[in-house]
């Protein structure tokens, strides 16, 4: 193998699972700033008019500016991984979302049945990251 495909590989391989947890901190993150902008909507609020008091809220901005952050950090992730092994993965945003909601000024609630599913997706990301990033051709 060929010296430059070497530090190419090590590269690579160094950047998969950066770029995934990246991805899952910025969903996570993208996911609580979305929340704290729609706060002050009432629930009985139109389209129309969440839009309009959201599109005020600076987390609004923040929610946009990371989730194209986000969008430029995937697509890196998917040049060097296959979609297959890196879009199961992230479903650790699903477990890190629950903590953040419980831990964080929102405090919500995890039952029984959400912890189930909680544990079951971090049994099936486990299983997942067994496998490689990119098998080879």
């Amino acid at each position: 193998m060929a010296l430059d495909q070497v530090g190419t590989r090590k590269r690579r391989s160094f950047y998969v699972p950066a770029g995934i947890g990246l991805a899952i901190f910025l969903d996570t993150v993208v996911q609580f700033t979305w929340k704290q902008a729609t706060v002050g909507v009432p629930e009985s609020a139109g389209a129309m008019a969440t839009l309009a008091t959201v599109i005020r809220e600076p987390m609004c901005h923040l929610t946009i500016a990371l989730a194209i952050a986000q969008f430029f950090n995937w697509m890196l992730v998917l040049a060097k991984a296959d979609l297959s092994f890196a879009q199961p993965i992230t479903a650790l945003s699903y477990v890190t979302v629950a903590a953040v909601g419980r831990f964080s000024s929102l405090h919500e609630r995890i039952g029984p049945m959400r912890a189930v599913g909680i544990a079951l997706i971090v049994i099936g990301v486990w299983q997942m990251s067994r496998t490689e990033a990119r098998p080879p051709p």
